[in-house]
């Protein structure tokens, strides 16, 4: 049995029209208010692309309407910016409320605040009262300074290892192991990872 290279694989995907279309839906979302104006695009939201068509949902029949209107001239800006072959251009524009609401509401469950979720690491705060020590022996600056590169390896690992000790001392204890926890591990599981998964994922 042969095996196939993974840059034929790639090209083999890339090549497809559900590939391209994707890509192209991407794009249109990613600059849909230039396209469309802010105003615009607060009352609309692209769906994807199918058989060349791009659905939008809008908020009223009024949006609708004035911007079947607009249909001609922004298929004219969206296929400028995509930079089609005539082959893959997008042919029309289909405007409709029947999935507003329901389109809304997924975008609002999809949502996931930065600061809730278990990985999220907080900026470490600097306290201006702790006179901490430099290498030299000399008071550091409370002035915040770009630092130079390390030179070494030892370097390195030494500032790692001051920075994961300042982090550490800023994190809540886990209720169950009384070890430093990150914030969004507390909130969605009420433990450490560690305790979560000895606990709650067996």
């Amino acid at each position: 049995m042969s095996l196939t290279g993974l840059p034929n694989i790639l090209h083999n995907i890339q090549s497809r029209t559900s590939w391209q279309q994707r890509c192209q839906y991407l794009l249109i979302v990613e600059k849909w208010a230039d396209i469309v104006g802010e105003s615009v695009a607060k009352q609309t939201s692209p769906l994807g692309v199918y058989q060349k068509s791009l659905q939008v949902a809008v908020s009223s029949p009024v949006w609708s309407q004035a911007l079947t209107f607009e249909r001609v001239r922004l298929l004219a800006k969206i296929n400028a910016l995509l930079g089609s072959s005539n082959s893959l251009a997008i042919a029309d524009i289909h405007f409709s409320t029947a999935k507003w609401a329901t389109h809304q509401q997924d975008l609002e469950q999809r949502k996931v605040i930065t600061e809730d979720h278990p990985s999220y690491l907080p900026a470490i705060a600097l306290d201006p009262a702790n006179h901490q020590v430099n290498r030299r022996g000399n008071p550091k600056s409370h002035k915040l300074e770009t630092p130079k590169p390390p030179e070494t390896a030892s370097e390195a690992f030494q500032r790692w290892q001051e920075v994961m000790q300042l982090r550490t001392h800023q994190m809540p204890k886990c209720p169950r192991c009384d070890r430093p926890a990150l914030t969004g591990e507390i909130s969605r599981w009420q433990m450490c990872r560690v305790c979560a998964i000895e606990y709650l994922f067996k």
